[in-house]
């Protein structure tokens, strides 16, 4: 059977409005926010786990490469298919119920097509939240796929903390449906299949549903961003940080001069937390969030850090205003240049070694490549961004033997 016939086969089944083929809106799911577009013979968006199962069965039976998407929203490029894959995007957007929120049992089941910013929308008319904060706006399904962690991680964890239960659909013989969206905290009746699609980024199943566990929105919130002595002193100041605030600190962000100055090229940002002047080598964003007075505990804190002699200069800002410039990084740089990006994690007390022999071993092999770290510290997450800069306004990527080299350098270390 021809592509053309396995396509007409499941819009037969599932209708018009399921399977599109239209380049125009095939588009719109190819092109990541951030790497080289793709291709795909089409988009399939089933509206119920039902049809999730269809699908999957149908591209069991032709042979044909799925790509689970939820809102496309990641840097990474796995949500979308390589040009000449000859694969089918399974998008979500269609699972899309209402969330279904027990205030008592501060629980949302909510469909994998909704958004983080819709379910926190609803679950703030009951004073609840989802407390993962994402520069983005994912859907549910592709955060619990890819166990996406975010900016408070150091607080609330990840999804795997978050999510009590799955529904999804498998690949096997029988396209299964697993069926563990519980809403109870401790089930521990045998072992969990659903546990497995968490992070799996889709290899072992789609996730069409899942159930979440929501937080109190917090009565206050205060942000700061510092100047560390040295790239020894942001650990030390998270340690310290640890020992004293512990039930305040939410977050704790370290990003290099250069990925504030190209999240200060852009006119939302401006002159970002330190005003004109060049960028420190190393800034802090520091998060205190909870009971009422958040600011005058933060303002305390800071003196202590300074007092210690771990931090030169603080200033507290209004959260948006301090998050704004944290979340402007990858839009800045991906406005300056090519960005060759790597998602890091190791014990924290490692970072300062390794972001110091990154940048030297770039400077050696990679020149032209400018090294614009940034990231959750708090949790021993880096982003060893690598942008090679734009020329006269135009772009020049790196060849591929430079991000092979890329790849080897930050991976090897």
């Amino acid at each position: 059977m021809s592509s053309r016939d396995a396509l007409d086969e499941l819009i037969a089944t599932l209708g018009a409005a399921a399977v599109r083929t239209d380049p125009d809106e095939i588009a719109g799911h190819v092109v990541p926010w951030r790497g080289d577009p793709g291709d795909a013979r089409a988009v399939v968006r089933p509206a119920d786990t039902d049809e999730v199962r269809t699908v999957v069965g149908w591209a069991r039976r032709h042979r044909v490469r799925l790509v689970p998407q939820g809102a496309n929203a990641g840097l990474v490029g796995a949500s979308t298919p390589p040009a000449g894959s000859g694969a089918v995007v399974l998008s979500l957007v269609r699972l899309h119920r209402e969330p279904v929120i027990d205030v008592a049992d501060r629980t949302a089941v909510v469909d994998a097509g909704v958004r983080l910013s819709e379910l926190n929308q609803a679950a703030a008319r009951h004073g609840l939240c989802l407390p993962i904060d994402l520069a983005a706006d994912p859907t549910l399904g592709g955060m619990a796929a890819t166990n996406t962690g975010g900016a408070r991680m150091l607080r609330h964890g990840d999804m795997r903390r978050a999510v009590l239960g799955v529904r999804a659909v498998l690949a096997d013989d029988g396209c299964s449906v697993v069926d563990e969206l519980t809403t109870l905290r401790k089930h521990n009746v045998g072992p969990s299949i659903g546990a497995l699609l968490i992070g799996s980024g889709g290899a072992f199943g789609i996730i069409t549903s899942v159930t979440v566990e929501l937080q109190p929105l917090p009565a206050d919130r205060a942000c700061a961003w510092m100047i560390p002595r040295s790239d020894d002193a942001v650990v030390g100041c998270l340690a310290r940080l640890e020992n004293d605030r512990g039930d305040d600190l939410s977050a704790f962000e370290a990003v290099s001069a250069e990925a504030l100055d190209a999240a200060r090229s852009l006119p939302s940002v401006g002159a970002g937390p330190f005003g004109v002047g060049p960028a420190p080598s190393r800034s802090i964003l520091v998060e205190f969030e909870g009971r009422a007075g958040a600011e005058s505990r933060l303002v305390d804190a800071l003196a202590g850090l300074c007092g210690d002699g771990l931090i030169d200069d603080a200033v507290v800002l209004p959260p948006d205003a301090a998050w704004a410039v944290r979340h402007g990084v990858s839009e800045g740089l991906a406005q300056r240049g090519t960005v060759v990006g790597f998602d890091v994690s190791v014990p924290r007390s490692a970072l300062p070694a390794l972001v110091h022999d990154v940048r030297r071993a770039v400077a050696a092999e990679l020149p032209r490549a400018v090294v614009a770290d940034f990231g959750h510290w708090g949790d021993g997450g880096v982003h060893c961004n690598l942008c090679v800069p734009h020329v006269d306004g135009g772009p020049v990527p790196p060849t591929p033997g430079e991000r092979a080299a890329a790849r080897e350098l930050v991976l090897g270390l």
